[in-house]
């Protein structure tokens, strides 16, 4: 779990990131994200986003999330395009207030729990070979 530091008056933020699939990374943030700790979001979710193929931000468990969170979330949702990654949030009470307000129209892409966000990304291709039987050439009737 990463500590992020805050401002003076001692406001935090920790991060923790797991990976439930070898495809999918969860970044849950607790705390307080502001102006000063909301870049080592942004710098941690998009450096995990390009090692796979899909990015959950569990930010429900924030106490405090600021305006800039909303242009971290734009960053990160510009950096999952790029690297082709999907992504979700699922966004609490405190980052709903601000989506209210900075995304009325609900273009990013939101769910209610991690397990719903999992469940929209499109699955990665199978590695797995499947044999095929070889059916037995019949030679042609001579006569």
């Amino acid at each position: 779990m990463a500590s992020l530091s805050g401002h003076r008056n001692g406001h935090r933020a920790r991060l923790a990131c797991r990976w439930p699939t070898s495809s999918v990374a969860v970044i849950s943030a607790h705390g307080e994200l502001d102006a000063w700790n909301v870049g080592s979001l942004t710098d941690h979710a998009v450096a995990h986003a390009t090692r796979g193929h899909g990015l959950v931000l569990d930010l429900s468990d924030l106490e405090f999330f600021g305006t800039e969170g909303f242009s971290a979330l734009h960053r990160v949702s510009v950096s999952c395009a790029r690297v082709g990654a999907a992504w979700a949030m699922v966004a609490g009470v405190a980052a709903t207030r601000v989506l209210r307000i900075c995304d009325p129209q609900c273009l990013l892409p939101a769910a209610r729990t991690v397990d719903a966000a999992m469940a929209t990304f499109p699955r990665p291709p199978s590695h797995r070979l499947q044999l095929i039987a070889k059916t037995p050439q019949r030679s042609p009737d001579p006569t």
